[in-house]
């Protein structure tokens, strides 16, 4: 589950500057309790998995303060932390398809280590798994999902693909901190291809998970 802010204030973003917000950090702060509040009543509603995803975090991370991020985030999260199972998703976007932010791991670490989540999910298969070692200090902190097929090709990963990808990461995450998942979500790849893409995602793990 994503939580997204409705339509209006995304076009205040695009405004600014503006006589009320002079820059993203300002209409960060003004959105900053509607997002817990809208987590908060997920969560009273019964919801016990949630996931945020805000891309900002690691497309820009290799030009601002990365602290300030973290902050923001663990202030935003902080009224359901230890109340759901709670993630966050990293990746450099999916805009038509495409990358839009520079493609580095590293500029997160150390700072993202502190964030208060329990999972942390990382886009790995767009990248050819660059900087998989940079998995690890993740895994000591947290639990990690990697993304381990490609939404933004339309080459269908095999069965085989998936198991091989995997064990590349267990070599860095320790198989009872592992998940798998897409690199990243699915609505802007044609249905035929998520399908065929999921299910052998699936068969993979489930293949890895016997094997161990």
């Amino acid at each position: 589950m994503k939580t997204s802010v409705p339509g209006p204030y995304t076009l205040s973003v695009r405004l600014l500057p503006n006589e009320r917000y002079k820059d993203r950090y300002a209409i960060t702060e003004a959105l900053l309790p509607i997002i817990s509040k809208e987590l908060e009543d997920l969560v009273a509603a019964g919801c016990s998995e949630i996931t945020v995803d805000e891309p900002s975090m690691s497309c820009y991370a290799y030009k601002e303060d990365t602290k300030r991020f973290v902050d923001i985030f663990n202030r935003t999260v902080k009224p359901i932390v230890g109340k759901c199972r709670l993630s966050t998703h990293m990746c450099f976007g999916n805009f038509k398809g495409r990358p839009v932010g520079y493609r580095s791991i590293k500029p997160m670490l150390p700072n993202f280590l502190d964030l208060t989540v329990d999972e942390i999910h990382i886009e790995m298969t767009n990248r050819e798994f660059a900087e998989i070692e940079l998995l690890k200090p993740f895994a000591e902190k947290m639990d990690v999902s990697v993304g381990v097929v490609d939404v933004k090709n339309y080459y269908i990963e095999s069965v085989q693909d998936v198991v091989e990808r995997i064990q590349r990461c267990l070599q860095f995450v320790p198989a009872e901190k592992l998940s798998v998942a897409p690199d990243c979500g699915l609505s802007q790849t044609a249905r035929w291809a998520s399908s065929q893409k999921l299910t052998n995602m699936v068969k993979g793990a489930k293949k890895v998970r016997e094997s161990l």
